[in-house]
Protein backbone atom coordinates (compact mmCIF):
# COMPACT_ATOMS: atom_id res chain seq x y z
CA UNK A 1 0.00 0.00 0.00
CA UNK A 2 1.27 3.50 -0.77
CA UNK A 3 2.16 6.02 1.91
CA UNK A 4 -0.71 8.39 1.09
CA UNK A 5 -2.64 8.48 4.37
CA UNK A 6 -5.84 9.55 2.55
CA UNK A 7 -5.63 7.08 -0.33
CA UNK A 8 -9.33 6.20 0.00
CA UNK A 9 -10.55 9.79 0.18
CA UNK A 10 -14.00 10.07 -1.37
CA UNK A 11 -14.35 6.31 -1.83
CA UNK A 12 -17.28 4.27 -0.50
CA UNK A 13 -16.67 0.59 0.11
CA UNK A 14 -19.52 -1.84 0.81
CA UNK A 15 -19.12 -5.05 2.83
CA UNK A 16 -21.68 -7.74 2.01
CA UNK A 17 -20.80 -10.73 4.21
CA UNK A 18 -22.66 -12.10 7.22
CA UNK A 19 -20.20 -10.57 9.71
CA UNK A 20 -19.14 -6.93 9.96
CA UNK A 21 -15.33 -6.78 9.56
CA UNK A 22 -14.59 -4.11 12.14
CA UNK A 23 -10.83 -3.98 11.62
CA UNK A 24 -11.09 -3.58 7.84
CA UNK A 25 -13.84 -0.96 8.18
CA UNK A 26 -11.67 0.99 10.60
CA UNK A 27 -8.81 0.97 8.13
CA UNK A 28 -11.09 2.38 5.42
CA UNK A 29 -12.06 5.26 7.72
CA UNK A 30 -8.42 5.90 8.62
CA UNK A 31 -7.56 6.17 4.93
CA UNK A 32 -10.30 8.71 4.33
CA UNK A 33 -12.97 6.43 2.88
CA UNK A 34 -16.47 5.47 3.96
CA UNK A 35 -17.39 1.93 4.96
CA UNK A 36 -20.95 0.63 4.55
CA UNK A 37 -22.20 -2.69 5.89
CA UNK A 38 -25.01 -4.17 3.83
CA UNK A 39 -25.09 -7.93 4.43
CA UNK A 40 -26.48 -9.95 1.53
CA UNK A 41 -26.57 -13.19 3.50
CA UNK A 42 -27.45 -14.25 7.02
CA UNK A 43 -26.73 -17.50 8.78
CA UNK A 44 -28.61 -19.54 11.35
CA UNK A 45 -27.25 -22.39 13.46
CA UNK A 46 -28.99 -25.72 12.97
CA UNK A 47 -30.39 -27.37 16.06
CA UNK A 48 -28.90 -30.81 15.58
CA UNK A 49 -27.35 -33.43 17.82
CA UNK A 50 -23.59 -33.27 18.18
CA UNK A 51 -21.66 -36.03 16.43
CA UNK A 52 -19.30 -38.27 18.36
CA UNK A 53 -16.11 -36.22 18.07
CA UNK A 54 -14.10 -39.11 19.54
CA UNK A 55 -14.67 -40.98 16.27
CA UNK A 56 -12.49 -38.51 14.37
CA UNK A 57 -8.83 -37.60 14.26
CA UNK A 58 -9.43 -34.11 12.86
CA UNK A 59 -12.14 -31.46 12.72
CA UNK A 60 -12.01 -29.25 9.62
CA UNK A 61 -13.33 -25.68 9.40
CA UNK A 62 -13.27 -23.58 6.23
CA UNK A 63 -15.16 -20.50 7.43
CA UNK A 64 -15.40 -18.19 10.38
CA UNK A 65 -19.15 -18.83 10.51
CA UNK A 66 -18.77 -22.58 10.97
CA UNK A 67 -16.17 -21.95 13.68
CA UNK A 68 -18.48 -19.53 15.51
CA UNK A 69 -21.38 -21.97 15.36
CA UNK A 70 -19.19 -24.79 16.66
CA UNK A 71 -17.91 -22.68 19.56
CA UNK A 72 -21.49 -22.20 20.76
CA UNK A 73 -21.52 -25.92 21.59
CA UNK A 74 -18.70 -25.58 24.15
CA UNK A 75 -17.47 -29.04 23.20
CA UNK A 76 -14.68 -30.56 25.31
CA UNK A 77 -11.94 -33.03 24.45
CA UNK A 78 -12.10 -32.46 20.70
CA UNK A 79 -9.57 -33.95 18.27
CA UNK A 80 -7.03 -31.96 16.31
CA UNK A 81 -8.35 -28.96 14.38
CA UNK A 82 -7.58 -27.74 10.87
CA UNK A 83 -8.74 -24.30 9.76
CA UNK A 84 -8.67 -22.49 6.43
CA UNK A 85 -7.67 -18.91 7.17
CA UNK A 86 -6.37 -16.90 10.07
CA UNK A 87 -9.78 -15.41 10.95
CA UNK A 88 -11.31 -18.87 11.20
CA UNK A 89 -8.41 -19.98 13.38
CA UNK A 90 -8.70 -16.84 15.50
CA UNK A 91 -12.33 -17.57 16.36
CA UNK A 92 -11.43 -21.08 17.50
CA UNK A 93 -8.36 -20.00 19.48
CA UNK A 94 -10.26 -17.17 21.18
CA UNK A 95 -12.66 -19.83 22.43
CA UNK A 96 -9.93 -21.98 23.89
CA UNK A 97 -9.33 -24.42 21.04
CA UNK A 98 -5.93 -25.20 19.58
CA UNK A 99 -5.60 -25.03 15.79
CA UNK A 100 -3.08 -27.60 14.56
CA UNK A 101 -3.06 -26.91 10.82
CA UNK A 102 -3.60 -23.90 8.53
CA UNK A 103 -2.74 -24.10 4.80
CA UNK A 104 -0.12 -21.76 3.36
CA UNK A 105 -2.81 -20.08 1.25
CA UNK A 106 -6.25 -19.50 2.74
CA UNK A 107 -8.29 -21.48 0.24
CA UNK A 108 -9.97 -24.86 0.23
CA UNK A 109 -8.13 -25.81 -2.97
CA UNK A 110 -4.75 -25.32 -1.33
CA UNK A 111 -6.00 -27.04 1.81
CA UNK A 112 -6.84 -30.26 -0.04
CA UNK A 113 -3.36 -30.25 -1.58
CA UNK A 114 -1.49 -29.85 1.70
CA UNK A 115 -3.64 -31.45 4.38
CA UNK A 116 -3.57 -35.16 3.39
CA UNK A 117 0.14 -35.38 4.14
CA UNK A 118 -0.54 -34.09 7.66
CA UNK A 119 -3.68 -36.14 8.34
CA UNK A 120 -1.99 -39.53 7.77
CA UNK A 121 -5.18 -41.18 6.58
CA UNK A 122 -7.22 -40.68 9.76
CA UNK A 123 -10.96 -40.05 9.66
CA UNK A 124 -11.97 -36.38 9.54
CA UNK A 125 -15.14 -34.40 10.19
CA UNK A 126 -15.83 -31.38 7.95
CA UNK A 127 -18.01 -28.91 9.90
CA UNK A 128 -19.71 -26.77 7.29
CA UNK A 129 -22.58 -24.63 6.11
CA UNK A 130 -25.37 -26.04 3.97
CA UNK A 131 -24.07 -24.30 0.83
CA UNK A 132 -20.40 -25.20 1.21
CA UNK A 133 -18.86 -26.86 -1.82
CA UNK A 134 -17.62 -30.46 -1.74
CA UNK A 135 -13.95 -29.58 -2.22
CA UNK A 136 -12.94 -30.88 1.21
CA UNK A 137 -14.69 -34.20 0.68
CA UNK A 138 -12.70 -34.73 -2.52
CA UNK A 139 -9.54 -35.46 -0.55
CA UNK A 140 -8.13 -39.01 -0.54
CA UNK A 141 -9.17 -39.33 3.11
CA UNK A 142 -12.24 -40.61 4.95
CA UNK A 143 -14.23 -37.40 5.48
CA UNK A 144 -17.68 -37.12 7.04
CA UNK A 145 -19.67 -33.89 6.79
CA UNK A 146 -21.75 -32.19 9.45
CA UNK A 147 -23.91 -29.22 8.43
CA UNK A 148 -23.96 -26.84 11.37
CA UNK A 149 -25.58 -23.75 9.83
CA UNK A 150 -27.83 -22.60 7.01
CA UNK A 151 -27.36 -19.57 4.76
CA UNK A 152 -30.25 -17.34 3.72
CA UNK A 153 -30.19 -14.54 1.15
CA UNK A 154 -31.11 -11.02 2.27
CA UNK A 155 -32.78 -9.87 -0.93
CA UNK A 156 -34.03 -6.60 0.57
CA UNK A 157 -30.45 -5.49 1.18
CA UNK A 158 -29.43 -6.85 -2.20
CA UNK A 159 -32.09 -4.75 -3.90
CA UNK A 160 -30.86 -1.64 -2.06
CA UNK A 161 -27.31 -2.39 -3.12
CA UNK A 162 -28.36 -2.94 -6.73
CA UNK A 163 -29.53 0.69 -6.87
CA UNK A 164 -26.19 2.08 -5.69
CA UNK A 165 -23.62 3.38 -8.17
CA UNK A 166 -19.96 4.36 -8.04
CA UNK A 167 -19.24 2.20 -5.00
CA UNK A 168 -16.66 -0.52 -4.47
CA UNK A 169 -18.50 -3.70 -3.47
CA UNK A 170 -16.65 -6.47 -1.67
CA UNK A 171 -18.04 -9.97 -2.23
CA UNK A 172 -16.73 -12.71 0.04
CA UNK A 173 -18.88 -15.66 -1.04
CA UNK A 174 -20.78 -17.02 -4.04
CA UNK A 175 -23.96 -16.74 -1.94
CA UNK A 176 -23.57 -12.97 -1.71
CA UNK A 177 -23.05 -12.81 -5.47
CA UNK A 178 -26.21 -14.88 -5.95
CA UNK A 179 -28.26 -12.54 -3.75
CA UNK A 180 -26.97 -9.48 -5.63
CA UNK A 181 -27.85 -10.93 -9.02
CA UNK A 182 -31.28 -12.20 -7.92
CA UNK A 183 -32.11 -8.64 -6.86
CA UNK A 184 -31.19 -7.35 -10.31
CA UNK A 185 -27.73 -6.08 -9.44
CA UNK A 186 -25.52 -5.29 -12.42
CA UNK A 187 -21.84 -4.68 -12.97
CA UNK A 188 -21.83 -1.24 -14.60
CA UNK A 189 -20.72 1.86 -12.69
CA UNK A 190 -19.28 -0.08 -9.76
CA UNK A 191 -15.92 -1.49 -8.76
CA UNK A 192 -15.87 -5.12 -7.70
CA UNK A 193 -13.59 -6.77 -5.15
CA UNK A 194 -13.55 -10.50 -4.50
CA UNK A 195 -12.20 -12.47 -1.56
CA UNK A 196 -11.17 -15.89 -2.77
CA UNK A 197 -10.98 -17.47 -6.19
CA UNK A 198 -14.30 -19.30 -5.70
CA UNK A 199 -16.03 -15.95 -5.24
CA UNK A 200 -14.07 -14.57 -8.19
CA UNK A 201 -15.37 -17.40 -10.38
CA UNK A 202 -18.95 -16.80 -9.22
CA UNK A 203 -18.71 -13.14 -10.20
CA UNK A 204 -17.27 -13.91 -13.60
CA UNK A 205 -19.84 -16.65 -14.21
CA UNK A 206 -22.51 -14.03 -13.48
CA UNK A 207 -21.07 -11.73 -16.14
CA UNK A 208 -19.14 -9.53 -13.77
CA UNK A 209 -15.60 -8.20 -13.68
CA UNK A 210 -12.96 -8.14 -10.95
CA UNK A 211 -11.14 -4.93 -10.09
CA UNK A 212 -9.48 -6.10 -6.88
CA UNK A 213 -8.57 -9.49 -5.44
CA UNK A 214 -5.97 -9.91 -2.70
CA UNK A 215 -3.36 -12.64 -2.62
CA UNK A 216 -4.37 -13.38 0.97
CA UNK A 217 -8.09 -13.89 1.43
CA UNK A 218 -8.93 -11.47 4.25
CA UNK A 219 -10.94 -8.24 4.43
CA UNK A 220 -7.94 -6.22 5.58
CA UNK A 221 -5.92 -7.43 2.61
CA UNK A 222 -8.65 -6.58 0.12
CA UNK A 223 -8.91 -3.06 1.60
CA UNK A 224 -5.15 -2.70 1.21
CA UNK A 225 -5.47 -3.85 -2.40
CA UNK A 226 -8.14 -1.23 -3.07
CA UNK A 227 -6.01 1.48 -1.47
CA UNK A 228 -3.01 0.40 -3.52
CA UNK A 229 -5.13 0.66 -6.65
CA UNK A 230 -5.98 4.26 -5.82
CA UNK A 231 -2.28 5.03 -5.39
CA UNK A 232 -1.65 3.81 -8.93
CA UNK A 233 -4.35 5.97 -10.51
Amino acid sequence: MCKNERSLEGKTIVFTGSNFPEEAAGEIEELGGKAIYLPLIETSVRQTDKPDFDAYGWLIFTSRTSAEAFCQLHADNVPKIAAVGEKTAEVLENNGYRVDFIPTVYSADRFVEEFPAVANGVKCLFIKGALAKNTISSMPLPVDEWIIYDTNLKLDNAEELSQMKHQTIIFASPSAVSAYRKAGGGWNDIEVAAIGHVTEKAIKDAGGHIDFIPATYTYVDVVNEIAKGRCNE
